[in-house]
């Protein structure tokens, strides 16, 4: 049962071919340039490295946000092209549980995990999940708030707080500084930072067995207006 997987929510570029038994291909690029120049020539290039035809996929998963704008409506759309063409179905994943289920592998039932993306302005996409019989459940909502406010969100908490996502590491000091001391954090180390198709592949396999979704039925998590619907609604009032 092989899927392509996409993640286009950040400045990193991420396609991957999986199978049930083992990944298949996988490539991730990381440059300031849109995301529009790669995506499907990686999407070819994964096909062709894995041995499949586009027809013989079972399916697609794809990050579905929150993340940059630009990027979620590049992956989508891209993806979406394809499951029309091709009649599979759809399996959208959250980037900030892919960053969680990343961490899992450093991490015990009793720590909490906060995935953390960049939002840019000041501010970071953010929820909590905690692992309970080898399943990642959220236990925060996801939402979008200024870093220093992620300090009270979890202050208190019982065991570690892992963060995880390149928010956590552009706010590093800020996120560590803000908590109260005693509390116990840790951040995740560098490789697992960045959101990897593979780990798209690997959610969405698992969901695709209860049935994915059509092109039309998915939808972008923004969480908060784009810059462009800001400037707007400033430029009217």
């Amino acid at each position: 049962m092989p899927i392509l997987a996409v993640d286009t929510t950040t400045r990193t570029c991420s396609v991957a071919v999986v199978s049930r038994s083992r990944l298949l291909f996988e490539m991730t690029t990381d440059n300031d340039e849109t995301h529009t120049l790669h995506l499907m020539g990686m999407v070819d290039q994964a096909l062709v490295q894995a041995g499949i035809s586009l027809d013989a996929l079972d399916g697609f998963a794809v990050t579905r946000g929150p993340g940059s704008f630009t990027g979620l409506r590049i992956g989508l759309s891209s993806v979406k092209g394809l499951s029309m063409a091709t009649g599979k179905p759809i399996v959208p994943v959250s980037s900030l549980e892919v960053l969680a289920v990343q961490a899992r592998s450093i991490s015990n039932a009793s720590d909490l995990i906060v995935s953390v993306i960049d939002a840019y302005r000041r501010e970071v996409f953010l929820a909590g999940y905690r692992l309970k019989d080898n399943q990642m459940i959220e236990v925060m909502g996801e939402t979008v708030i200024k870093p220093d406010q992620v300090a009270e969100l979890t202050t208190g908490v019982p065991g570690n707080v892992i963060f995880v996502g390149n928010g956590a590491v552009a706010y590093r000091e800020k996120l560590a500084g803000r908590l109260k001391p005693g509390a116990h954090i840790r951040f995740a180390p560098d490789n697992l930072h960045v959101i990897r198709a593979v780990t798209v592949g690997e959610i969405g396999l698992d969901r695709l067995d209860t049935g994915g979704m059509t092109a039309a039925d998915i939808m972008p998590v923004y969480l908060r207006k784009s810059d462009a619907q800001i400037h707007l609604a400033s430029s009217t009032q």
